[in-house]
């Protein structure tokens, strides 16, 4: 089952590429909403869960997936401000120093707050739906993220033909 549901959406996203290659991109926002639609749909599919548990588990779904867009938000000004104080002559070397602290303080921080979160799901899940959770969603990250980073490249691909 797990196989065809991956496999039908590799097609969907291949036969997106010719589109999203002439489109403008596709707002972070409508990624995150797809991407939280898949985890609902295989979460559904997978734990078996109840009424109340779905009602109780997608608003820290939710909270999960709107911590990592910050965290990608966040990250990449961050990251921004640093190489900037790189490329700077002669370097900032406090300025550096501060922006790396800075960056490793916003990882501790989303870490903590996405443990919080995964304590909360927990106890909504009976152990055996933990247990399929942390699968699931070990899983389906990576799954997404190599996924994201094909399209990616078959877009840049795509335009660099152009």
């Amino acid at each position: 089952m797990r196989g065809r549901a991956l496999l039908a959406l590799l097609v969907v996203v291949l036969v997106a590429i010719p589109v999203l290659a002439q489109v403008t991109p596709i707002p972070e926002e409508r990624v995150g909403r797809i991407i939280e639609a898949l985890l609902i749909w295989r979460l559904v599919d997978e734990l078996d869960l109840t009424e109340q548990q779905i009602a109780r588990l997608f608003p820290r779904i939710k909270q999960l997936k709107d911590l990592r867009l910050e965290l990608g938000r966040r990250k990449r000004a961050l990251e921004f401000e640093l190489r900037q104080a790189l490329a700077q002559r002669p370097p900032d070397q406090e300025t550096i120093k501060i922006k790396v602290a800075q960056l490793q303080a916003l990882r501790v921080e989303i870490e903590q707050r996405r443990q919080r979160i995964l304590r909360q799901i927990n106890g909504i899940l009976t152990v055996e739906q933990q247990a399929k959770f942390a699968l699931i969603s070990e899983r389906f990250e990576a799954e997404t993220l190599r996924l994201l980073e094909e399209v990616r490249r078959l877009v840049e691909q795509q335009q660099s033909r152009q």
